[in-house]
């Protein structure tokens, strides 16, 4: 599912985003992508700062001057470590997330930029994305995506899209630590907002916010083979496993598997 967010430049797009990510933040939804964050340059626009929404950090990303090899956006030059910073976003994203993406342009439209990056979660009919697109450029996307679930918000219906989002939040689900998992998450116990449809497997992936914190509950695509995890007191049925469905108010244990001699 794409949403795309759509308007005239400079009617205000970015600065909505800024907001409503604050506000899905708030009420649990499991987040990542970037904004791109005007910078100002002697009185005028100097480029585009990239702002990176799970972890705050900003990398320039367009300037009016830079290496000569570097793909050009109008005026600007993408810069590569930027373009490294937005491919790196949108890779490490998962199932289960937001991705939302400040924006997709003629760039990436004619198949590069980020686009490589994009195309795979775009395309994927079980990931939701949020996307800023112009308006000069919708037609296009249109065409691109016709075989994608597509929802278009102009800004008279931008607080729709906010409401529509803030109302899919999913449900709540209550995870416990136990032993070495509540020093690696530095909780005994957390309240996470699951998107609608989650099972065990995509809770773990949402969980799995670090290589460290991956690294103790996967190996590969299993769960660790030291790791048990019970819901609502009970053991994982073999049948279903990590693909257990996941409804409000179910308690997931972590533990390691304790032994002794």
């Amino acid at each position: 599912m794409i949403f795309i967010l759509t308007g005239a430049v400079g009617s205000g797009k970015t600065t909505f985003l800024r907001g409503l990510v604050d506000e899905l933040r708030a009420s649990g939804m499991p987040l990542d992508g970037f904004l791109s964050l005007r910078v100002m340059m002697g009185g005028e626009i100097g480029g585009y700062d990239l702002f990176g929404i799970r972890d705050g950090q900003s990398q320039p990303f367009l300037r009016r001057t830079g290496p000569g090899e570097a793909q050009r956006v109008g005026p600007y030059v993408m810069l590569p470590a930027g373009l490294a910073k937005a491919n790196e976003i949108i890779r490490r994203s998962r199932a289960g997330e937001l991705l939302i993406v400040d924006e997709i342009g003629l760039l990436e439209l004619e198949g590069r930029g980020f686009w490589h990056a994009l195309k795979d979660v775009l395309f994927d009919e079980q990931r939701r994305s949020l996307v800023v697109v112009r308006e000069s450029l919708l037609e296009q996307f249109r065409i691109l995506f016709a075989r994608v679930q597509v929802s278009v918000f102009e800004k008279k219906d931008w607080p729709e899209l906010s409401n529509l989002l803030r109302g899919a939040g999913g449900f709540s689900v209550k995870i416990k630590f136990f032993a070495y998992f509540r020093e690696m998450f530095g909780t005994k116990e957390k309240d996470l907002n699951a998107p609608p449809g989650s099972s065990l497997r995509s809770v773990l992936e949402i969980l799995a916010d670090t290589p460290a914190r991956r690294a103790g509950i996967f190996a590969g695509d299993e769960l660790q083979p030291h790791l048990v995890v019970m819901i609502n007191g009970a053991a994982l049925q073999a049948s279903t496993g990590l693909e257990t469905a996941l409804k409000g108010g179910d308690v997931v244990a972590i533990f390691p598997l304790m032994g002794g001699g």
